[in-house]
């Protein structure tokens, strides 16, 4: 069984004015600027601009996603306070009832 590459046909170089540029071919090319080193340089700087939206775009969908549980932790905590005051409004309730069974029965003349 023939793996991919032996099948398909190898393609000769693309010319170096018709592919991005790498960092040590632009420090070579410096000392003999050319047109070509310009349409090099031209590819890699397009191609290093879409790489960081494209990054920019990740990071911004993870923010999105911080923002969304943080918001949904933020609801759980109230609701975990307000269970609290609930808790501590029955509690308070229930220790009036007490107080007030008590009472009648201790004075009943009050």
């Amino acid at each position: 069984r023939k793996n991919r590459r032996e099948i398909l046909p190898r393609l000769p170089p693309a010319p170096v004015w018709e592919r991005p540029w790498s960092l040590e071919e632009i420090r070579k090319g410096s000392q003999s600027w050319s047109l070509a080193s310009d349409a090099g340089l031209l590819r890699f700087l397009q191609e290093f601009s879409q790489q960081t939206i494209s990054r920019t775009h990740e990071i911004k969908k993870q923010v999105d996603g911080l923002i969304s549980e943080t918001k949904a932790t933020d609801c759980r905590l109230h609701n975990v306070f307000n269970d609290f005051l609930m808790l501590s409004n029955t509690q308070f309730i229930e220790n009036v009832s007490m107080f007030l069974c008590f009472k009648h029965r201790c004075w009943p003349s009050l």
